[in-house]
């Protein structure tokens, strides 16, 4: 079998565990491809900043697909994906969350500020925290969606009765909503997105930036935030007993990153460890 053109992956749950340590035979996976050529990205629901910090904590420097699709940046900072709501989306969004009793984070690109946090946030109190270096606090996020480009909103850690109207206040919207379990913090979590976009629109954006074809891409991943990137790859591959894994039964699987499961990706991109 031959390498495929793109290898696109999933961080957490997929390249690492909740633990956020890269296991060495998967280290040394993606070193094998890095060395044949064979171009990997990585796309996640992080933050570009964020993604990149813990893929340095773990000695790996790779281009990111950040925020489920809207942003994408190589290994040198260079921005090849930029989809912003449209600002009325935006806009529709954030009174979804206000209608449903919710302060989001909202995601921006501001120097040195990442997210806009209302003053009493929704989200977690650890992701709270985890966020402090690179947020900043406004009383008016209407006035914020109004005047910046917005990348998405999240609560993150949340009860899942409180969350479901949003996902339900969205539906048929067109804008873009993944609402699932919170594998951080407990409870679950909704992350709204731009209207069409997911971590294959990312891709597709990655591709025309290199001159690549898309059509055999080999993508894995764990989340039902994955789906469509799964389901648009020439060769989908889930984790074993993943979210993913239920909602598209019968695909081909590799072993949970606590077991190295990443592995096996190098083989399957037709690239031997030696």
């Amino acid at each position: 079998m031959t390498a495929a053109p793109v290898v696109v992956t999933d961080l957490d749950g997929t390249l690492w565990a909740s633990d956020l340590v890269v296991r060495p035979r998967t280290r040394a996976a993606v070193a094998a491809l890095r060395d044949a050529g064979v171009p990997l990205v990585a796309a996640t629901a992080r933050r570009l900043r964020g993604a990149r910090e813990l893929l340095g904590a773990n000695g790996l420097s790779l281009p990111v697909i950040g925020l489920n699709g809207a942003m994408g940046e190589d290994e040198a900072g260079t921005r090849f994906c930029d989809l912003p709501f449209a600002p009325g989306d935006a806009l529709r969004a954030l009174g979804v969350f206000a209608a449903a009793g919710l302060a989001p984070c909202v995601y921006v690109d501001e120097p040195g500020v990442d997210v806009v946090l209302p003053p009493r946030p929704s989200t977690n109190p650890g992701h709270v925290e985890y966020l402090r270096s690179v947020s900043r606090t406004a009383t008016d996020l209407a006035a914020v969606v109004r005047d910046e480009p917005v990348y998405g909103f999240s609560v993150l850690g949340y009860d899942e009765p409180a969350l479901r109207p949003v996902a339900a206040g969205l539906d048929g919207s067109g804008i873009a909503v993944d609402f699932a379990p919170e594998p951080q913090w407990p409870g679950w979590s909704v992350n709204v997105m731009p209207a069409g976009i997911s971590k294959w629109a990312g891709v597709e954006a990655f591709c025309a930036w290199h001159g690549l074809p898309t059509r055999s891409v080999l993508a894995v991943g764990d989340g039902s935030n994955d789906v469509p990137l799964l389901e648009a790859a020439a060769r989908p591959i889930v984790v074993a007993g993943s979210r993913a894994a239920r909602f598209l039964p019968g695909t081909e699987t590799i072993e949970p990153p606590e077991d190295d499961g990443w592995a096996a990706i190098a083989a399957m991109a037709g690239v031997s460890l030696g």
